[in-house]
């Protein structure tokens, strides 16, 4: 996040700063989220940005897994959005790499048009990240955390988790060209996650699940007040083994937590134990090595 980019190629026990390497107003910032595409054996890296200083967000792209890099903003707004953003100001935040095709990659920056601009929304990039274009369509509401993904199993299929007034999963089955809401049962929902097989997770204050792209919807999760769902993960090769982590706002507050279902919902566990950041945003299970990955202010891996 405020650190910059960081590469551990021995499964965490060592670390090395991938940028920037000093402060440096164009790449000193919070990074929201990393994309990774594969080519002749290299890395290329692209991850959201939201700088330090006054300036507009962008995208950071490597394309040698690292070494060098470069800020991606032709096409992104040139200013920063205000109306309706999640926290005062619109940051480029979402990002979703394409499973079909590395070379398009989609990126979300929160904020409604105001003033004269266009405000935020959804941009592609069919180069890999090195430039952008705006959507022809937006969904119903700009207001994001981090929720948008590509369905592995159809690339013109987009969710876009637009929170507040309007608030929901939008499905776009065009590409982006236009758009609908496919659930408004949570008006809040920070993420949102696609798998291999098209089943689609949204959540909120509670975890929803829909097997049919959309059209219905099942409850997994019956908290019944305060938290919002963000860390969201499904097992690749069980996918009734799921793990969600809850957080709230409050930073002086030590609720939260990680839980894992191994039977689809129907039962829940609290596994957080004793992970001392109770809050992480970021769960990825390493499947070659069974490791449960929980990101925050720190990172810490639990066997599974």
């Amino acid at each position: 996040m405020d650190e910059g980019i960081l590469v551990s190629e021995d499964d965490g026990k060592q670390w090395r700063q991938s940028w920037p390497l000093k402060y440096d107003p164009g790449f000193s910032g919070h990074y929201w989220r990393l994309g990774f595409a594969t080519k002749s054996g290299v890395d290329r890296i692209i991850g959201t940005l939201s700088p330090w200083s006054d300036s507009p967000g962008c995208a950071v792209l490597s394309d040698d897994g690292g070494k060098t890099y470069r800020a991606t903003a032709a096409g992104l707004p040139d200013f920063v959005p205000t109306a309706n953003t999640m926290w005062g100001r619109g940051y480029p935040r979402a990002l979703a790499v394409d499973p079909g095709n590395p070379n398009v990659v989609y990126l979300g920056m929160d904020g409604d048009p105001a003033g004269g601009n266009q405000g935020g929304g959804i941009f592609k990039s069919m180069d890999g990240g090195s430039s952008w274009a705006r959507l022809p369509g937006q969904p119903g509401s700009r207001r994001i955390f981090y929720g948008l993904a590509v369905d592995p199993t159809d690339s013109k299929r987009l969710y876009w988790a637009g929170c507040g007034e309007r608030g929901g999963l939008y499905q776009s089955e065009d590409g982006g060209a236009s758009w609908r809401a496919v659930f408004t049962g949570e008006t809040w929902p920070f993420n949102v996650l696609v798998t291999s097989e098209g089943v689609v997770y949204c959540p909120g204050t509670n975890l929803w699940r829909s097997t049919d792209r959309g059209k219905t919807w099942t409850q997994l999760t019956h908290f019944e007040h305060g938290g919002t769902i963000v860390g969201l993960e499904v097992h690749p090769r069980d996918p009734g083994t799921v793990w969600i982590s809850r957080t709230d706002w409050d930073g002086a507050n030590s609720g939260g937590g990680v839980f894992r279902t191994r039977d689809g919902g129907a039962t829940w566990e609290d596994i957080t134990g004793d992970l001392p950041y109770r809050k992480p945003l970021v769960l990825r299970f390493n499947s070659a090595t069974n490791e449960l990955w929980a990101g925050g202010s720190t990172l810490f891996k639990l066997r599974q």
